[in-house]
Order: C-alpha cells, then sequence, then structure tokens
C-alpha cells in the first residue's frame, strides 16, 4: 500500500528532532494528526499507518536503554488495530515479528505488556498468521505466569493458546519455554471435562477450517491467492450464492498453482447454511 508522502515526511521531521525529549515528539505527532483532518476515512486509516509506524521506529532508533516499552508496545498495538479497520492484512506479519523480537527475551516488564500485548495478540488473530498469534500467545501465558498475573482472568488466552496447540503445524517448536510447573497451572485452570472438549473440538472461533490453513505454508501464500481471486472475479456481482462460487474458484487455484487440496468452510460445516 502506498503511503501519503507528504505526512510522512512531517511526521519524520518531527520524530527525528533530537533536540526534544521522546515524550515531546510523541506529543507533537498527536496534536498533528489530532488537527490533520479529512473527510475520508480510509485516508484517515492509511495516515495513521504512517503516524504510528514513523513513532516507532523513532523509539526503535532513540530509546536504547528501553525506558519506552510501554510506548513501544501500545503504538504497535494501535498500528496493528488500523491495519485491520483497513483489512491490509499482510503487514501483521511483520508488526508481529517486531513485536515478538521485543519481548521474546523477556526482557519487557509485565506492566509493559499487560494491556497493549492482549490488543496486538486479537489483531494478529484476525489475519492467517497463527503461528504469530500462537507465539505471542504462549509469551503473555508465560510472563503473566512468572509475574503471579496468571489468573482467571487469562483463561480465555489460555484456552485459545491450547486449541492453537492441538491444531498448529509443528506447534512444539516453542516446547522449551514450558515447565512442568506452568503446564500444571495452566492445565489447573480447566476442569478434566473442560480439557476433555478442547481435546474433542479444539476449533478456533464458530467454524471448522481446513487443517492446511494452519499451516506455514499457507501463512505464505494465502494473501497471493486471496489478491488473484479479486482480480479474477473483479467485475462479478457479489449477490447471495457468490461464497459457493469463490470457494470452488479458491479451490481450484489452491490446486493448480500450489498444489494444496483445500476444503471450503460449507465442506468442513455439513451442518450450517452459508448464502
Amino acid at each position: 500500500m502506498k503511503r501519503p508522502e507528504g505526512i510522512r515526511h512531517l511526521v519524520e521531521k518531527l520524530t527525528g528532532d533530537s533536540s526534544r525529549t521522546i515524550d515531546e515528539r510523541i506529543e507533537m505527532v498527536f496534536d498533528m494528526r489530532q488537527n490533520i483532518e479529512t473527510d475520508d476515512e480510509k485516508e484517515s486509516l492509511r495516515k495513521d499507518v504512517d503516524y504510528f509506524d514513523c513513532m516507532i521506529r523513532m523509539l526503535e532508533r532513540d530509546d536504547t536503554d528501553r525506558r519506552e516499552d510501554l510506548a513501544r508496545l501500545q503504538l504497535y498495538a494501535l498500528l496493528a488495530e488500523t491495519y485491520v479497520a483497513l483489512e491490509d492484512y499482510r503487514p501483521l506479519e511483520r508488526v508481529a515479528a517486531e513485536v515478538l523480537e521485543l519481548i521474546r527475551h523477556e526482557e519487557a516488564a509485565w506492566e509493559s505488556i499487560a494491556d497493549p500485548l492482549p490488543r496486538i495478540i486479537d489483531a494478529v488473530a484476525a489475519s492467517a498468521y497463527n503461528h504469530a498469534q500462537y507465539e505471542l500467545l504462549l509469551l503473555y501465558i508465560v510472563m503473566a505466569f512468572r509475574t503471579g498475573n496468571l489468573t482467571d482472568a487469562l483463561k480465555g488466552r489460555v484456552r485459545k493458546w491450547l486449541k492453537l496447540r492441538l491444531l498448529l503445524e509443528d506447534s512444539n517448536w516453542l516446547d522449551f519455554r514450558l515447565d512442568k510447573e506452568l503446564e500444571g497451572a495452566m492445565a489447573g485452570m480447566f476442569t478434566p471435562s473442560e480439557l476433555f472438549r478442547i481435546m474433542l473440538d479444539p476449533k478456533v472461533g464458530h467454524l471448522r477450517r481446513d487443517p492446511v490453513e494452519y499451516t506455514w505454508k499457507w501463512e505464505r501464500i494465502c494473501y497471493d491467492v486471496e489478491a488473484e481471486l479479486d482480480r479474477r472475479l473483479a467485475n462479478v456481482p457479489r449477490h447471495m450464492g457468490f461464497c459457493f462460487r469463490y470457494w470452488s474458484m479458491k479451490r481450484e487455484l489452491l490446486e493448480e498453482k500450489y498444489c494444496i487440496e483445500w476444503r471450503s468452510p460449507s465442506l468442513m460445516n455439513p451442518g450450517v447454511i452459508f448464502d
């Protein structure tokens, strides 16, 4: 997506002004954001990408002692949520990778991640990047456990992680982060029958998805496939029954170009009515 060069240039001038403190520069950028208005919602969101990204780059460059981890993660949360609002999901792979690099070695304090990290996780969950979501969730749970904050309030996050662990291809690559005490704490949040239900039906959301959608290969190609389908179906009316034509063409494209056998939501959920 092409960024409005004018706004980005102005924001970069503000964030590059080392004569001012980081807090002053952040305040100036948010003042600019508030004062520059646009009637086009999409254009406003695209400008937000520039505001948030430029401030993140400033902190990446100038916050060498990591005093502004909270501000940086809050900006990542805003950036990720903006991409979701734009329905532009590809950049969430980069956002997730940068956040993981920031917190992977557990140098960030719990107070820095407690609020923004769940927002980032939820934004990434809107994308196809399930492996990144899985690692973000695990790090969140690990840090909550080590700081005494793994309470029933996080039960939903733990349930989601357990389901992804059952669904994802090669999910055991992060097992080194688990120990018996943490595994016991997570298991203790559920009754035996709850754990059994998760094991029997680990679907994420209301619908079952083809297991291929939880593979690394799917994450690499799914948005290329969507872009190609949008081009092929650009002039086709989106009336009732369009989803079946879309899924049929998607299945053919995946098989012909990527040698992937894929089952549509209607095949994975035979008792559900789609229109």
